[in-house]
């Protein structure tokens, strides 16, 4: 408290496994020279105590960030942790943000529950931007201010002060206009500049890589077509030529504002049970077809036939109509036998997490879980149910681009037929449509924390209509890992997460935002264009971090135009802030959709 409140005392929450109940009912206020406040926590019980902790914030003007995984076992010796304030917004005043624990004492069963509150006061700023040491991850716990008699020495300044800060800001702002006048001279020439050991120039023919470019391999890459996956390949054998590319902001989304940052609501918690009661369809009228789309170690997806009867549906009907029956088409996720409880619940969780937002067509929702029982009464099911979700086309996206990239291989060898070949207008109009579900959950608070192309579902739409060739929805992440085990990694916190999907502050703290999404939605994008390749396939799991804060990038597809790939480069910005909002993308995607109908 000597930090925040300029006196030696200590709050003690949790004291013995008992929660101080006083404590716990006022919130903590946080001034706004402090950026950390630092926790004091061990564990004297014999066996693991287990823990979990959110942090949420009622505002979005300020961004809470644990520095402490967000699930583990609480340590037998004092350990600190810190909890971090960032003010994003560029509101100033007073924020609540509270810190939820669930402590598995004094049983996994009974476990203990508490909410500390803490009260943000953020200082007036200058826009939304965050300065670049909120970035830096080796950066240290702001030191204390000098604090002296309850009064802050920087408001009290004589007369010659002021006249010497007059000078000084003459002087500084001579200073700066000088620097102006020469960097416009400068900028007709082409600049040259070193950071991290990359040689970057606005001029060079060079592509954006993945990997960093050096001295002696800038004159010398190639496009190799093995490591870059063509959707339709050139008709020469000739290298194709490498479009420039300039390091300055993409005009194509022109100027703009920071868009505000969405984190989850906890309102849009989802009952598990209602949802079921909600959802309970009868096993029986479903037919399974003998197909398995995809198959895990625990789980699989599948086809089915749902025949909803008229009998089904209202119950009293004449004789002549008992045979009258809709049949609907549906893809379905369910779990193997040697699932455990801990899978059937995860996988419950993740499958209804859209199940309180209103539709939307290009977001894949439940519509049934089929059991032999009745979710009314629990007792009756010993089924792990069906997951159902309407859709009658190719299935899964990631699997359908694979298998377009295979077909589209073997038909360069030596069949001239592209009919199935994706093009790119086909390729935007599958990023707009997934741009817009991506919108849709963040307008009611959800946010999606793993966009990607292997939770997305794919169709193609009868229609004369060559932009509306194929229709795409995003779903839910349900099963994924199992199903796509090489697209998550652990990084020692025991939690599979999608490392090459996520933002560096997502990397950092496991916190996801809406800014996060946009991030992950340019890498769906980059795998639209690769054909569902593996982003940073050569980078190792542990190394993503430091690479991305290094400022590397996935590269440039051979096949993506260079206003796409900046679009797509806009979105990895290190700082959240200054990456673009999903409406920002959709009409960004839109106007270059229009200019290329003109060439179609």
């Amino acid at each position: 408290m000597n930090r925040t409140l300029g006196m030696n005392a200590e709050i003690n929450y949790v004291e013995d496994g008992v929660v101080d109940a006083y404590t716990t009912s006022f919130p903590f206020q946080v001034r706004p020279h402090i950026s950390h406040v630092l926790f004091t926590w061990n564990s004297t019980a014999k066996e693991p105590v287990k823990y979990s902790v959110r942090a949420l914030a009622e505002d979005f003007d300020v961004l809470p960030i644990i520095h402490l995984p967000l699930e583990g076992i609480i340590p037998a010796q004092t350990e600190d942790f810190a909890v971090e304030f960032r003010c994003a917004g560029s509101r100033a005043g007073q924020f609540l943000i509270t810190l939820r624990f669930n402590i598995s004492w004094p049983s996994d069963q009974n476990t203990t529950q508490f909410i500390l509150k803490q009260d943000k006061i953020c200082a007036p700023r200058d826009g939304r931007k965050l300065i670049l040491a909120d970035y830096e991850p080796n950066s240290q716990i702001p030191d204390e201010p000098n604090i002296s008699n309850g009064t802050d020495s920087a408001l009290l300044l004589s007369p010659e002060q002021i006249v010497y800060i007059g000078i000084g800001s003459s002087i500084i702002l001579i200073v700066i206009v000088i620097f102006l006048i020469c960097l416009h001279f400068r900028s007709s020439k082409p600049k040259r500049k070193i950071t991290n050991n990359v040689f970057l120039e606005e001029s060079t023919d060079l592509r954006y890589s993945s990997t960093p470019i050096t001295p002696e391999t800038k004159h010398s890459l190639i496009v190799d077509s093995s490591a870059q996956p063509f959707l339709q390949q050139p008709s020469t054998s000739t290298p194709h030529k490498l479009g420039k590319y300039s390091l300055r902001r993409i005009s194509i989304l022109g100027a703009r504002k920071p868009p505000p940052i969405i984190f989850d609501r906890a309102s849009n918690h989802v009952d598990i049970n209602n949802a079921l009661i909600e959802l309970n369809a009868d096993r029986n009228l479903f037919q399974i077809i003998p197909f398995v789309e995809l198959e895990g170690t625990f789980g699989e997806i599948r086809w089915a036939i749902w025949r909803q009867t008229r009998l089904g549906l209202c119950g009293d009907i004449d004789d002549e109509e008992d045979g009258a029956a809709e049949e609907i088409a549906v893809i379905c996720k369910t779990l193997k036998s040697n699932a455990d409880r801990r899978h059937f619940e995860k996988f419950l969780s993740e499958s209804l997490v859209f199940h309180n937002v209103p539709s939307h067509p290009n977001l894949a929702q439940v519509i049934a879980a089929a059991t032999f029982g009745n979710f009314i009464n629990p007792e009756s099911v010993s089924d792990f149910p069906l997951i159902c979700y309407r859709h009658q086309g190719f299935g899964n996206l990631k699997k359908f681009l694979l298998k377009m990239r295979q077909e589209n291989g073997v038909r360069s060898s030596g069949d001239s037929d592209s009919t199935h070949a994706l093009r790119t207008h086909e390729l935007v109009s599958m990023a707009v449509q997934i741009l817009k579900a991506i919108q849709h959950l963040h307008k009611y608070g959800i946010i999606h924390k793993d966009v990607a192309t292997r939770n997305c579902l794919v169709s193609e739409v009868q229609s004369k209509s060559m932009n509306d060739r194929f229709y795409v929805q995003l779903s839910d992440n349900a099963l994924s890992r199992d199903l796509f085990p090489n697209d998550y990694h652990c990084l020692g916190d025991n939690d599979n997460r999608t490392v090459k999907w996520m933002a560096p502050e997502a990397l950092r703290s496991n916190v996801h935002n809406s800014a996060s999404d946009v991030w992950s939605f340019a890498v769906l994008m980059w795998e639209l264009f690769t054909c569902a390749a593996q982003p940073f396939a050569e980078i190792e799991p542990d190394e993503m971090r430091m690479v991305l804060e290094a400022g590397t990038r996935l590269g440039q597809p051979y096949n993506c135009p260079d206003d796409l790939y900046g679009i797509m480069y806009n979105c990895w910005h290190f700082e959240p802030l200054e990456r673009p909002s999903p409406a920002q993308l959709l009409q960004a995607l839109e106007r270059f959709t229009d200019q290329l109908r003109k060439y179609i």
